[in-house]
């Protein structure tokens, strides 16, 4: 149950509960009195004022009822029946509340696992380059198609793995995009290969050259990536060494 029905349930038995301390202390209703009927009585009245000469007058009627007065025992044991009424309903919401409150859902915060980004692969590095040069030349078409799926063959040097309902176009533009490269130049040249893979009409050279700009663009940012990783592994195996200099000392040496 959600918080707008556990709110409802709470007034509904506020009001029941305010209902019955209502009628606990109202005062008792004549509920078994009859009240006259002055037609009649005002008929039998007027029968009754000529009587035959041979009549027997009547008594008179009686025109008033005698109310039902309770007992205060009787009223006493209502309102303990209603007092019990009342804790009962209050005990009955407070189990509600408290089996609402426990199952409620515990949200648990887990911290996600480290992603170490890869090293980009020589063999995506020179795949590109190559189908570079394979795009200034050939049909438009065919050259976008083979250097996109260039980049998917050797996308899968990096190790990971392809999701179950991943296409290999969104493997490749996925794993292409771990690495800081420009998304725009990635995602451009993944849709002018779809286009040049799927669709019926002709291909110019203003395809061919987005292809160029987006695959240099995307080179060069490989290349930086690459050599900062190179830098960085060189620099971690040169602290690694024994006695080799750290980042502290590296440059100079101790004075005598």
């Amino acid at each position: 149950m959600s918080r707008r029905g556990v709110g409802i349930t709470i007034a509904g038995g506020a009001v029941v509960m305010v209902a019955l301390v209502v009628a606990a202390m109202g005062a008792p209703l004549p509920l078994l009195s009859r009240p006259a009927d002055t037609e009649t009585v005002s008929r039998r009245a007027s029968v009754a004022s000529t009587p035959p000469p041979s009549a027997t007058p009547a008594p008179p009627a009686s025109t008033d009822a005698t109310p039902y007065d309770p007992s205060p025992v009787l009223i006493a044991i209502v309102q303990v029946l209603i007092v019990l009424t009342v804790a009962l309903v209050l005990v009955v919401l407070a189990l509600v509340i408290r089996s609402l409150l426990r199952r409620r859902p515990h949200l648990e915060l887990h911290a996600e696992p480290g992603f170490a980004i890869p090293a980009v692969p020589t063999e995506l590095l020179e795949e590109a380059r190559q189908r570079l040069l394979e795009l200034e030349t050939g049909e438009p078409r065919n050259a976008i198609v083979a250097a996109w799926l260039g980049l998917e063959t050797s996308a899968a040097a990096t190790g990971l793995p392809r999701l179950p309902a991943e296409t290999s176009s969104e493997y490749t533009e996925r794993v292409i995009g771990v690495w800081p490269v420009d998304s725009a130049r990635l995602g451009d040249l993944g849709a002018l290969y779809r286009e040049a893979r799927f669709s019926v009409h002709p291909l110019g050279e203003s395809h061919r050259d987005r292809a160029i700009a987006d695959l240099r663009v995307l080179i060069a940012d490989l290349e930086h990536v690459a050599s900062r990783q190179a830098a960085e592994r060189a620099l971690a195996q040169a602290n690694a060494q024994p006695g080799g200099a750290g980042p502290s000392t590296a440059g100079g040496g101790r004075r005598p």
